[in-house]
């Protein structure tokens, strides 16, 4: 790791933040809500990358609690379910798991070790404890490695999602790598996609209405309550996708092992006014646990085992993007 890093405590609003510092970047942390990475400030662009609400004090949700109760904002860890549902299996089968998991809404640990922030958090009403690293690989990337450990003697299927809320402009694309060329509706609202389980080509598909419609395009057509979530109908060959700007080429790439993160989907939708855009590689697809299983797109920690996994986020200027590689390092076409 060559970037130079600092560490230090503040202020976010109302509660207690870390504030972790290359040249390049700003994170502020949350660990007593989420372990959240609540701000990425981008000192190169003068911008912020993801959406803050607008109110003076910070909204800490409690345990269990709706999504929408909590800060909706920043970047919030997903376990072990996206939807709320009844957890599918073994001895807990019946268990209620709240609206996007437990682990957003409860208070994280953490540690700072050396130029690393170490956060790790316990299940309530089921035995396992996850664990995130934050580090820098260089001074505009960023790596988060996660570990969840199983303690039980049963085998434990969940899934993991990044909800990171990317803020974007009437410039802004989704960018997926070549392998994807299918997505599925997942988003019960009504929408230009349409109802749960409906298939689209990708990017360019038809409305409900018959006008075409670039579903990459993340502010075209406007219309009011955009509210969009949909998957990769296959697994994606290549672990990467991007957001970018198409006037000024700020990217923002993710990068991943497939293997271990073998699901994309992704959320369009206005919060407050403002477009936000989330890429959500996962572990397990279609948002709900109970539905992963029954199509056999969930994961699983074996009894007193753990599943390891990393996510790199990079921001950089760049032409079109063809890959960008386990390091987090983006490939233009030439």
């Amino acid at each position: 790791m060559s970037a130079k890093v600092r560490i230090t405590s503040e202020k976010y609003k109302n509660v207690s933040a870390l504030r972790v510092e290359s040249a390049a970047l700003v994170l502020t942390l949350i660990p007593e809500s989420g372990g959240k990475i609540q701000s990425i400030y981008d000192k190169r662009w003068q911008k912020e990358i993801l959406y803050q609400s607008g109110r003076d004090e910070f909204r800490k949700a409690s345990y269990g609690a709706k999504f929408e109760s909590g800060d909706v904002s920043g970047f919030d860890e997903v376990f072990p379910t996206i939807d709320e549902c009844f957890y599918p299996s073994g001895p807990w089968l019946g268990t209620p798991i709240p609206d996007h998991g437990e682990v957003w809404a409860l208070p994280w640990d953490y540690e700072i070790v050396g130029r690393s922030v170490f956060l790790r958090a316990h299940g309530i009403r089921f035995p396992y404890q996850i664990e995130k690293k934050v580090e820098f690989l260089r001074e505009s990337c960023i790596r988060l490695s996660y570990q969840a450990v199983n303690f039980s003697n049963f085998d434990f299927e969940f899934i993991w999602c990044p909800h990171p809320l990317f803020l974007c402009n009437e410039n802004t694309r989704v960018v997926l790598p070549p392998s994807v060329k299918q997505v599925v509706s997942t988003c019960s609202l009504e929408n230009k996609l349409g109802e749960y389980g409906s298939i689209h080509p990708w990017p360019v598909t038809k409305t409900l209405d018959g006008e075409p419609y670039d579903i990459s395009d993340v502010m075209h057509p406007p219309y009011a309550g955009k509210c969009e979530k949909f998957y990769a109908v296959d697994r994606p060959l290549e672990g990467w996708c991007a957001l970018q700007n198409q006037l000024s080429g700020e990217t923002i790439g993710l990068s991943y092992p497939a293997e271990r993160l073998p699901y994309l989907g992704v959320w369009e939708g206005i919060i407050d006014g403002r477009y936000v855009t989330a890429l959500e590689p996962v572990t397990g697809a279609l948002d709900r646990l109970d539905v992963a299983r029954l199509a056999k797109k969930s994961a699983v920690i074996k009894a007193g085992s753990k599943h390891v996994w990393y996510l790199n986020l990079t921001l950089e200027r760049t032409g079109e993007i063809s890959d960008i590689d386990l390091n987090g390092r983006i490939s233009c076409v030439h």
